[in-house]
């Protein structure tokens, strides 16, 4: 038998026992709680907005909204966010959605976010690094995307008013977009530099997709470095994708390639909208006293201010000097005592230039013509200043025809002329409706779209820089009118008129223009054109006041058929025109309009009259009609 050691016996035996344990002086810490919070795996803090349930992000992100390069799958989705008329919602059901509602989605990967707007029909993904935030305030128009350094605008345009050919794809593209852009002499004559070939019709950059690309340094500018891209699905001719990318640092331009390839033309569903805010009568704080009051007359005032636009007025330096005074005078006293009716508002037109030569203020002819406050019984100045220097006269087929201003205003070439423009209508110093550039949606301006890189931010860029320049100068007289056309030409979602509107900050009095040419039957009412007006304006400009800076209706012209053939339907025109005025609380469209200007001259095509708005001595009946209708508006005159 084997024998046991005491010493292991009384190991045993004290092992037994229960004995209090003597804590270590120098004990362990004890271990940090553990979070059981996930770690963010994306580069931007996520708020109320964003949806992660990985459940509901599989239902928001449909198989038509991906892209192989980018976002390939839900799974690959960390977050994402809905937004319904232009609110984020903080869930998701498909019962959200209706053919009535806004659409659009962001998913965000680490390094992507895929945009979809589902309203419009396209979708495209946008590097994060590049940190682009959404702006929805005309997203119906366009969708931009914008950072101190990058601007991104999307929108899916269709060919409108052409048929979906192959044909009539080319012409609406060639006469809408890309007139200039693809042209070098356009280029050249801008001082701006290509980047790259221009990229026409390739179907190798994006599977599925025809593409044309030009990039162009438009030297000078904030952010010069301009990617604009037409794509297009194969075998389709009515929608295509228009973007234009520009930045400030050249090393940005790689990140387009990447946005343009992700882009995906999808089935529409809901209704894309705008949500620009109802715009204030704001009065500018630095105006006189006197011009103060003229705008508080505008608003609150139930009367129509009247005037009509024969010649312009020009600096006694002008070779047109005599002529124009002369017949400046002889229209005034004729159409006044043809209507019995003294002008309130007296309108006239100068360029920014002719050439090299910069048009003065022409305080001899305003101090003649004008000289009114709204309160001193003469007529009130309307200034309309138009970024030409060829009037107006762009042609993309002509060798040297394709300059706009716009460039070199931005550049500060201008600055000089721009100046003594100021200074000259600081002295004039009575209130001025000043009018910048009216028509620029249009595609017959040289301050529109097509001919300033397709970006109406240059516009808006060059008339916050003449504001600018006048509060420098201490011009405080101004008040300033923005005045879009009727109806847009071309018919596109990128130049709308909104697309060129600079701010509340920026204008005060909304301007309108809407013609009738009469040479066609039955005419359309000034009734029909202003109402359509109202409707387009009224939910963002009617706190403004409006004036009718520039319209009228012919009575037929020579290049549709005999002239003057319609002008008895022209002086019906004017009666119901003048009817509706007499009845203004009735016809709530009449409302904003606080004055309007006719246009008594003619429109040329070629060399024949294409419309004839001239109220020449004899058309008695529309002169007899403006007659009726002041005496009946002022029976105390």
């Amino acid at each position: 038998m084997r024998k046991f050691s005491w010493i292991f016996v009384l190991a045993l035996a004290l092992a037994s026992c229960k004995t209090p344990v003597v804590p270590d002086p120098t004990p362990e810490p004890e271990p940090e709680p553990v979070d059981s919070t996930e770690v963010n795996p994306l580069p931007f803090e996520l708020d109320g907005t964003f949806i992660t349930d990985t459940a509901v992000l599989a239902r928001m992100f449909k198989d038509s909204f991906m892209d192989e390069g980018t976002i390939a799958a839900d799974s690959m989705v960390l977050a994402g966010r809905f937004l319904r008329d232009g609110e984020y919602q903080k869930d998701y059901k498909n019962s959200m959605r209706t053919s009535s509602n806004d659409l659009r989605y962001e998913f965000y990967t680490p390094d992507y976010m895929r945009f979809v707007s589902e309203s419009d029909g396209y979708a495209l993904s946008i590097p994060l690094e590049l940190g682009l935030k959404p702006d929805f305030t005309l997203a119906k128009y366009a969708q931009k995307f914008v950072s101190d350094k990058v601007s991104l605008r999307v929108t899916l345009e269709h060919v409108t008013p052409y048929p979906a050919t192959e044909h009539y794809y080319g012409v609406y593209t060639g006469e809408w977009l890309d007139r200039y852009i693809c042209q070098l002499g356009y280029v050249n004559q801008n001082g701006l530099e290509r980047l790259a070939l221009n990229v026409i019709k390739d179907e190798t950059i994006v599977e599925g997709y025809s593409v044309n690309i030009y990039s162009i340094n438009a030297v000078g500018l904030e952010k010069p470095y301009y990617k604009i891209a037409l794509i297009r699905p194969v075998g389709q001719w009515y929608k295509f994708g228009f973007l234009l990318y520009k930045c400030k640092d050249e090393a940005d331009v790689k990140y387009f390639n990447t946005i343009l390839k992700s882009f995906r033309v999808i089935n529409p569903y809901g209704r894309s909208k705008n949500y620009l805010p109802a715009q204030e009568a704001r009065p500018n704080p630095k105006w006189s006293e006197e011009t103060k009051a003229y705008y508080n007359k505008l608003l609150t005032q139930e009367t129509l201010d009247f005037g009509v636009f024969t010649y312009s007025m020009v600096h006694s330096t002008s070779s047109h000097y005599s002529t124009n005074t002369n017949g400046l005078r002889s229209e005034k006293a004729r159409l006044e005592e043809a209507f019995g009716h003294t002008f309130e508002i007296m309108p006239t037109y100068t360029h920014l230039a002719w050439g090299t030569s910069p048009n003065k203020f022409p305080i001899e002819n305003v101090t003649e013509f004008a000289g009114g406050n709204g309160f001193n019984g003469k007529p009130v100045l309307q200034f309309t200043y138009q970024y030409t220097i060829n009037n107006n006269n762009v042609n993309s087929s002509s060798t040297s025809s394709k300059t706009s201003p716009l460039f070199d205003i931005l550049r500060g070439k201008y600055d000089d002329f721009l100046t003594e423009l100021a200074r000259g209508l600081k002295a004039y110093g009575r209130p001025v409706l000043f009018r910048l550039n009216n028509e620029m949606n249009t595609d017959w301006t040289s301050y529109c779209g097509m001919i300033n890189m397709c970006d109406p931010e240059m516009f808006i860029d060059s008339w916050i820089y003449l504001y600018k320049l006048f509060e420098r100068e201490g011009v405080d007289n101004c008040i300033w009118i923005w005045n879009p056309v009727a109806v847009s030409c071309p018919q596109s979602y990128w130049s709308e008129d909104l697309a060129y509107y600079p701010g509340n900050d920026y204008v005060q009095i909304l301007g309108l223009t809407a013609y009738e040419d009469a040479n066609s039957l039955p005419l359309q009412s000034f009734r029909e054109h202003y109402s359509q007006l109202y409707a387009k304006s009224a939910a963002v400009f009617s706190q403004m006041p409006w004036v009718i800076s520039e319209f009228g209706c012919g009575a037929g012209g020579a290049a549709s058929g005999e002239e003057k053939r319609n002008k008895v339907q022209q002086a019906e025109w004017v009666r119901g025109m003048f009817s509706d005025f007499l009845q203004r609380a009735s016809f709530p469209y009449l409302q904003p309009i606080k004055g309007a200007v006719w246009f008594s001259a003619n429109d040329y095509s070629g060399s024949l009259t294409s419309n004839y708005y001239a109220l020449s001595p004899d058309l008695t009946e529309t002169l007899q009609a403006f007659k009726d209708g002041f005496d009946l508006m002022y029976p105390n005159e």
